[in-house]
This record gives C-alpha cells, sequence and structure tokens, in this order.
C-alpha cells in the first residue's frame, strides 16, 4: 500500500461510526456496476419510476475506491444527495439545510414529504411529459479532503443489492440494518 492510500486508511478507520475499510479491486467495481445497472433497469419497470444512482457510478470512475463499513454513530450528510429530476427540471429534492426547508415550506408551491424531501408543484407543470427519474448524486468526504497527492474525492451508498454484496464479500453483518455501507473514490495526483 503506498503511503497515501495507508494514510487515508487510517483516517478512516479513526472516524467516529466508521467500523472497517476495504479497498475494491475492479472485479468488485464492475460488480457493483452490474448490480447498480439490474436496480436501474428494475427501478424502470417497476411503476415506482427510474432510479439513477449517479454518485456511485463517478466513485467507481475513481483510480482507488474503498467501502466502510459505518454504523449510526457515523455523522449525517450535511449535503442533499437525493433529487427526482424530469428532463433538467429538478421536480423534487432532499433539502438538508433546516433555514432553506423552512423557506420553502412557506412557498404555497411545494409539499414537503417525510422531514426534507420537498416536492416542487410548479416545476412539475414545466416537466410535463418528460418521464422522472431518482437521482442519487455522490457526496464529498470532509474526514480526507485536504491529504496531499489525491484529489477529485467523492463518496456515495450504493443501495439493496450492492450493499449486501459488500457486506457478503468482506464477512460483514448483513442482519443488522444499523449497518451500512458507503463507497469513497479518489484519484492521485499526477505529479
Amino acid at each position: 500500500m503506498n503511503p497515501s492510500i495507508e494514510n487515508i486508511d487510517t483516517v478512516l478507520r479513526a472516524t467516529k461510526g466508521i467500523l472497517d475499510v476495504k479497498w475494491l479491486d475492479s472485479d468488485a467495481k464492475k460488480r457493483v456496476l452490474e448490480l447498480e445497472e439490474l436496480i436501474r433497469e428494475k427501478g424502470s419497470s417497476s411503476g415506482i419510476g427510474a432510479y439513477y444512482n449517479e454518485g456511485v457510478v463517478e466513485v467507481l470512475s475513481r483510480e482507488y475506491v474503498c467501502v466502510v463499513l459505518n454504523n449510526n454513530e457515523f455523522r449525517h450528510a450535511s449535503e442533499p444527495s437525493l433529487f427526482w429530476v424530469a428532463g433538467d427540471i429538478v421536480i423534487g429534492e432532499e433539502v438538508t439545510d433546516p433555514q432553506r426547508l423552512e423557506a420553502l415550506k412557506e412557498k404555497g408551491s411545494v409539499k414537503v414529504l417525510k422531514k426534507d424531501f420537498v416536492l416542487h408543484f410548479d416545476r412539475m407543470k414545466k416537466a410535463r411529459g418528460q418521464p422522472p427519474v431518482f437521482v442519487v448524486r455522490g457526496l464529498s468526504f470532509p474526514e480526507i479532503e485536504g491529504i496531499p497527492e489525491i484529489h477529485e474525492i467523492l463518496s456515495a451508498s450504493p443501495v439493496g443489492s450492492a450493499d449486501i454484496y459488500f457486506k457478503e464479500l468482506f464477512g460483514w453483518d448483513i442482519d443488522t440494518p444499523e449497518l451500512g455501507t458507503i463507497i469513497i473514490g479518489f484519484n492521485p495526483d499526477s505529479s
């Protein structure tokens, strides 16, 4: 393992809520892409709407990718990752900023589902006739930002079968719902 990878591994293992770290080879990356594509196809044909985990695809395009097993002690995301998009119009979105969420609630053209997903009715009219897609975007990973010799850091949460695949591949508990997986990717500096 090169020094940058060892440093990242050490930082991740010391992060509250991260229980284990494993590095992915090309076969594991390929398998996760296949699993995500199956979920995408199934979502499109199930009637619940199309689904695209853009974040996972982008992370897996990085040269180095690891998967971490985390529990509920790991921090919550500070930026949104779930969007409902029709064409290039965002018709629904996760809102993680409490002030923005309150401001949106005051608008008559939105509806808040659960605690933080906003539907934009005014935008739905503009997007009429375009099939909507749930898009899950990648997120920053501040715990390793600033580590020398790496860039283009991105993280994403695999869902369903990809999450189970990682747990089975690395011998992690698949029966405890509080345990999740996050993939983190980055590229080395070319200098």
